[in-house]
Parts: C-alpha cells; structure tokens; sequence
C-alpha cells in the first residue's frame, strides 16, 4: 500500500514537473510577454533609444527619433524614471493587449495605456505618432 502510495506521488510529481518544463519552453519561444515589452517601449523612450523602440514597434515607421528624443527630454526634466513605473495587463486575447502604466508625476498619480499587438510569436507596440489625433 505505501509503495503504491509512493508512486502515486512520484507520477503526481513528474506530471508537474513536465507541465512546468513545458510551460517556460512555451513562454521562451513565445518571447516576451506585454507588459515586458511595455516596459522595453518605456526604457527606450527613456534613453533616447530610437533603435530599441523600433524594435518593440508593431509599425517601426511610424517611430520618429526626434519624437523619441523629446520624450526622452521631458522624462528627464520631470524627473520620470521608467524603474519606478508599475505595469499592469488590463487586457489580453490572443491578438491584442492593453498594458496600464502608472506613475507620478508632480506627486499626482498619472496612468497611461500602452496597446499592443501580437505579430507571430513577438508583442509589440502599437505606436501612436507625437500629435496624433
């Protein structure tokens, strides 16, 4: 009875065990989630980055630098540091995504949206130009 038991569990384990193996394979090929891509777009605009924001752009094109380097200037004069920011998927099918950021600016709270769009296995940004409508 206690060997049967024994195996039990050791079969209940190694299901697990192959789930979770499974799992991070999925997740690795998959690349990185939304809000890790968010987070990329943030950090890029923070640095001044325009190559590494056309890289997390559904639409590269649509990405320009000068835009990119007056973000980077206003985050720099209001002190705002992307490290600080919290991310959060608000929502997510197997397309589209929305991620919520948060943060604050002059000690009020600030939350912007950032949508994003699968293409294959990759998330990415779908950027809305500086002075869009």
């Amino acid at each position: 009875m206690l060997r049967r038991l024994l195996q039990l569990v050791a079969l209940a384990a190694a299901v697990a065990a192959a789930i979770a193996v499974g799992t991070a394979v999925r997740q690795h090929r998959a690349g990185p989630g939304p809000v890790a891509v968010a987070r990329e777009a943030t950090t890029a605009y923070a640095a001044g980055d325009c190559q590494a924001l056309r890289k997390v752009s559904f639409d590269p094109g649509l990405v320009d630098c000068r835009d990119v380097t007056g973000v980077r200037d206003a985050y720099r004069s209001e002190g705002l540091r992307p490290d600080t920011f919290r991310y959060e998927l608000v929502a997510r099918d197997d397309l589209v995504a929305s991620v919520r950021i948060a943060y604050r600016r002059d000690g009020e709270r600030a939350e912007e949206i950032v949508r994003l769009q699968r293409r294959d296995d990759d998330w990415l940004v779908v950027a809305t130009p500086i002075g869009a409508s």
